[in-house]
């Protein structure tokens, strides 16, 4: 994995603002993704990960024995997971499709994504959700995302935003909408059967 760093966030998000109809590839086009830290330093990668649906809310985007790397390990998605990129919120999410329809959701709070060069890229800000049972909403990673507050200078106005948007995703679990309404995994599973890729 190349760590070259990226531009800083406040370089990223000026040069890429979200657009009302984000420009991305065809459907089914394999892709990369790549997740940075604040500070522009490239910490993953995701390579060969397909796209299955460009929606006004969501891109979603396909794992399936996806190679991932970290600068000192790499490993391959064994279970199918989607890669659910909100258009209009500070978070994505990862969702497993076990076999058993028990879909675990795990959120990063995130910059909205930005493509350059054909790649999906955006800024992990260390706090994340875990939604691993029907009510389950745990937020994890206090700890790292205090320390990244401290070591990459987090303004206040980002910090205020990634509260609201912790208030904004538990009303959504609590309401089932958005990624936690059990007709949008649903819909999912249903074009990737039609195609073939489940």
């Amino acid at each position: 994995m190349n760590s070259n760093q990226n531009k800083s966030f406040h370089d990223t998000l000026q040069q890429f603002k979200i657009n009302k109809k984000q420009e991305f590839f065809q459907l089914g086009q394999i892709t990369t993704i790549q997740a940075f830290k604040y500070d522009g330093t490239l910490y993953r990668q995701y390579e060969g990960c397909k796209i299955i649906a460009n929606w006004d809310e969501f891109v979603v985007v396909l794992l399936m024995k996806t190679k991932v790397q970290e600068i000192n390990i790499n490993w391959i998605v064994s279970t199918p997971m989607l890669f659910v990129f909100s258009k209009k919120h500070f978070y994505n999410a990862m969702i497993t499709l076990n076999s058993n329809d028990q879909n675990n959701i795990y959120i990063n709070l995130a910059s909205p994504f930005f493509i350059e060069n054909e790649i999906i890229k955006y800024i992990d800000f260390d706090l994340d959700i875990k939604c691993y049972g029907q009510d389950d909403f745990n937020v994890v990673d206090w700890h790292d995302f205090k320390k990244s507050i401290t070591d990459f200078r987090y303004p206040l106005k980002l910090i205020y935003k990634i509260y609201n948007e912790l208030d904004v995703l538990e009303k959504k679990r609590k309401n089932k909408e958005g990624i936690f309404a059990k007709s949008f995994i649903s819909d999912i599973k249903k074009i990737l059967r039609e195609k073939g890729d489940l």
